[in-house]
């Protein structure tokens, strides 16, 4: 570290006023091993294991007048998880770090602009990117509808950078919340298709805020259980939705006895499928306790008595399980 600091203070000189000289920044990236051992989800993930060869894609972005809209300074490269530490000169004034781990779920992965004939040669420590793919536009990471929220960690700060040098120590964080849920007894199956619907769409690519869009996706039942990653949310508007096609039961759209909580009302974009009952899953989940401004979101599991009307939810690190009575 003191070879390259005397390395970098020989571009600007000592004598001279400091304040247009660049800042010296380190930034640490974690071990792949380390990382291994320590964030599990349920889905058996490891951050590095979101992508699978341990590539992330890291950005700095900075200015030296620290209100400026537009960025004077921008720098973005795929690296390996285990490369250590990576040496920047930035401005003095403030420049933002973000890491996010290539998901292996990602759409159009194997045609990455800026990254396919790294991974048809063998993915070098570093190499430059240009942050665009189907599904990865460079600004946003975006879950296309029918689809779920990929395996993803990431990593974002601001940094003053007002002074000689600085460490940034990257530790991935996970993204995304896989949620488990049942509608009865053991090996329950329900008779309608179960799709699980949202107001948000993905992660912004840079700071990592939930970007807000249109979120449907129909897990598959294994077992009688239902499974889904979500990404972090900002209000309670996931819904489990219930939906049947008109032909199967021979009806058009009108009530039919028996069916409680049929309302008639046809999804927009598909025309043939109707909704049978929609419920307040992100409600539940609220009312729960659970945070979804934790740097690490935990993974949820719901019981759903639809026959007793009650939903019991347990939080992966947490201790006891949460019951509450619902009205279907």
């Amino acid at each position: 570290m003191w070879m390259v600091g005397m390395l970098f203070l020989s571009s600007c000189s000592i004598k001279e006023d400091r304040d247009g000289c660049p800042c010296w920044m380190m930034v640490e990236m974690p071990s792949q091993a380390g990382y291994d051992d320590e964030k599990v989800g349920q889905d058996g993930r490891s951050p590095v294991g979101a992508g699978d060869d341990g590539t992330v894609v890291l950005r700095l972005r900075g200015n030296s007048d620290e209100d400026a809209v537009d960025y004077e300074y921008q720098v973005t490269e795929a690296v390996k998880v285990d490369v250590g530490a990576l040496e920047y000169e930035v401005p003095r004034g403030s420049v933002g770090v973000s890491a996010v781990a290539l998901g292996n779920k990602i759409p159009g992965r194997a045609g990455y602009d800026g990254l396919k004939a790294a991974y048809d040669g063998g993915m070098p420590d570093r190499v430059r990117y240009d942050g665009k793919s189907a599904g990865y536009d460079g600004d946003e990471i975006r879950v296309p509808v029918g689809e779920q929220m990929d395996s993803l960690y990431g990593f974002f700060k601001m940094y003053h950078t007002r002074c000689e040098s600085v460490l940034c120590d990257v530790e991935l964080h996970k993204e995304f919340c896989t949620v488990s849920f049942t509608l009865g007894k053991d090996g329950y199956s329900s008779p309608y298709d179960i799709e699980v619907w949202g107001n948000v769409a993905g992660v912004s690519a840079w700071d990592l805020m939930p970007v807000q869009g249109e979120f449907r996706y129909a897990p598959i039942q294994k077992n009688g259980v239902y499974q889904v990653r979500v990404p972090r949310q900002v209000d309670n508007s996931l819904e489990l939705v219930m939906v049947e096609m008109p032909d199967q039961v021979g009806h058009d759209g009108e009530e039919i006895p028996g069916q409680a909580g049929y309302d008639g009302e046809r999804t927009e974009d598909d025309g043939e499928r109707v909704v049978v009952d929609r419920l307040p899953l992100g409600e539940y989940i609220a009312r729960s306790g659970y945070d979804w401004t934790s740097e690490d979101l935990a993974d949820i599991n719901v019981a759903l008595d639809l026959e007793m009307q009650q939903v019991m939810i347990t939080v992966s690190g947490w201790d006891g399980v949460v019951v509450m009575d619902i009205v279907i």
